[in-house]
């Protein structure tokens, strides 16, 4: 029998602002580990069974569509995000990203983002105090797919503004919306129209996308708007959340801050336990194409599967010390924070690259960040909302 103070919403917007129950998710994963959520959904809380379902691509079938309050089965096909597109088609438009998104071409834009980092720094220490979140974390990935993208200046605070009210989240069809879609697929498509018409300087993103064939067909304008929007969508919005944590932590971790400044080869350690212990994204929907049993539950093809990587990446009968936040795990790239499997991002490279290039300026500028006094900062993970990140900068 279920505890009847075991009460879990995975999709509760509250986690943003109050931060996450972890000692729920641990009663969860102990005594119900396949649990029935009283908004219908099952929720998945153990490591093993989270990687079974991101990486079975072929049973279970990703869907965004909750975001936009809409049911992806009511969703036309040109519509779908690449993650929620059925194979064959996925891997044959996921390529198509991959090649714009390869490690080797993110490693030659490491200077670019070297210095949008510094400009922003400037910026901060022009500001008292600073918001490490609004002034950094959340510019960053909007500045560096700008760059990507060949956008001009006015990019960046349109993707900031439209990853801080959520919108890049929604799609045709969302509520209130009107029926072009949400205003980044608006923007998207005049930028596309210049491209066809020659108006603008060839950009690779946009060349590969209008160059591209299916199964011998191009891909519609509506289809590019849309995989356009992808790449922002988990560009800037989900990499806001990885730098807004990582800040935040060192803000309130002044050793670590110290000890990372002085020896940088533990910038990677410490952005893959960000990762891990500090989940940019809580969990993520998947509906099974037939009937499945997990962990001894039954659960009908089409229900809804929220799968809990926040909570699989806490999980303490896989990870030795799941709780605590440690540069001493023997595999720190062990962890479900890009996914897993055929789905894993495609953007992998370049978030990484935005953090530790991020941190490195931060040290390189930076000598001692200080907390405001009797500032009630958000919690971790969950900084991804409004909240500011204030701090006194101190340059070196």
């Amino acid at each position: 029998m279920r505890e009847p103070d075991l009460v879990f919403d995975p999709y509760d917007p509250a986690f943003v602002t109050d931060g996450v129950p972890y000692d729920v998710l641990a009663r969860i994963r102990r005594d119900e580990p396949v649990y029935r959520s009283p908004v219908g959904s099952w929720f998945l809380s153990r490591h093993d069974d989270v990687a079974t379902v991101l990486k079975d691509v072929g049973t279970f079938r990703a869907d965004l569509a909750i975001h936009a309050l809409l049911e992806l089965a009511d969703i036309p096909d040109e519509e779908l995000f690449l993650s929620e597109l059925l194979e064959p088609r996925h891997g044959k438009v996921r390529r198509i990203f991959n090649s714009c998104l390869a490690a080797h071409r993110m490693k030659d834009l490491e200077p670019a983002v070297s210095a949008i980092c510094h400009r922003l720094v400037d910026d901060m220490f022009a500001t008292r105090p600073a918001d490490l979140h609004g002034g950094y974390a959340l510019r960053i990935p909007a500045l560096v797919m700008a760059e990507i993208m060949g956008l001009g200046d006015e990019a960046e605070s349109h993707f900031s503004h439209w990853s801080h009210d959520g919108s890049l989240m929604y799609r045709k069809g969302t509520p209130g919306m009107p029926p072009e879609g949400p205003p980044i697929q608006t923007y998207f498509a005049g930028y596309l129209a210049r491209h066809r018409n020659g108006e603008l300087a060839p950009n690779r993103v946009f060349s590969a996308l209008i160059d591209a064939e299916i199964d011998g067909a191009p891909l519609t304008d509506g289809e590019i708007v849309l995989h356009l929007h992808t790449m922002i969508q988990a560009g800037v919005h989900t990499t806001r959340s990885l730098l807004t944590h990582a800040v935040h932590r060192l803000l309130h971790d002044p050793a670590t801050y110290q000890n990372l400044a002085g020896e940088r080869a533990l910038i990677s350690r410490f952005v893959e336990e960000s990762l891990r212990h500090d989940s940019p994204v809580l969990r993520t929907t998947r509906r099974p194409l037939t009937d499945v049993v997990i962990g001894g539950c039954p659960i009908a093809a089409g229900e809804r599967v929220a799968v809990g990587i926040g909570s699989a990446s806490r999980d303490d009968m896989y990870y030795e010390d799941a709780d605590v936040f440690s540069l001493d795990r023997a595999d720190p790239f062990d962890h479900f924070a890009f996914g897993g499997g055929a789905h894993i991002c495609p953007g992998a490279t370049l978030a990484r690259l935005e953090a530790a290039t991020a941190l490195n300026v931060l040290f390189d500028r930076v000598a001692e960040m200080r907390a405001i006094e009797g500032h009630a900062y958000p919690p971790i993970p969950g900084s991804l909302g409004h909240q500011p990140i204030p701090a006194e900068l101190m340059a070196r």
